[in-house]
């Protein structure tokens, strides 16, 4: 009879705790750092991606086109326009990835990292792809 009793304790603790978590991935503030450094290719980084490629065209429509492919992807909202930065939540806990784009020297920038933790599981990258391959030819 006590056994069943601490079954259910530990299970409202577990809840209570899995919650607690959510809650602070979800509330906490998140500061987006502008990228500084000047990237020149793709980069493979610890909890993120950064894809370079050529540009050469109307930044303005480009930034348009890229506004519009992040804001459709789920769970995504832009957070600053300058660089443009967005934040994309994960289906589950939510927690946070920062994706800015830019263009600097001919080049377009998009620069994907985790918020919490050290690994982003390849989400991140895959992100990516997916928005350049929805921009098409630049």
């Amino acid at each position: 009879y006590r056994w069943f009793e601490m079954k259910y304790l530990i299970g409202f603790l577990l809840v209570a705790v899995a919650a607690g978590i959510s809650a602070y991935v979800r509330l906490m503030p998140i500061s987006p750092t502008a990228v500084t450094q000047n990237y020149v290719t793709d980069t493979d980084l610890p909890g993120g991606f950064v894809a370079v490629r050529e540009f050469s065209g109307n930044s303005s429509d480009a930034l348009a086109r890229v506004k519009a492919i992040a804001l459709a992807t789920p769970r995504t909202v832009r957070v600053a326009q300058n660089p443009l930065t967005f934040v994309t939540r994960s289906a589950g806990f939510g927690f946070p990835d920062i994706t800015q784009v830019m263009i600097q020297n001919d080049k377009l920038i998009i620069h994907a990292h985790l918020v919490y933790g050290k690994s982003d599981l390849g989400v991140n990258k895959t992100r990516v792809f997916e928005w350049l391959d929805a921009i098409g030819p630049l």
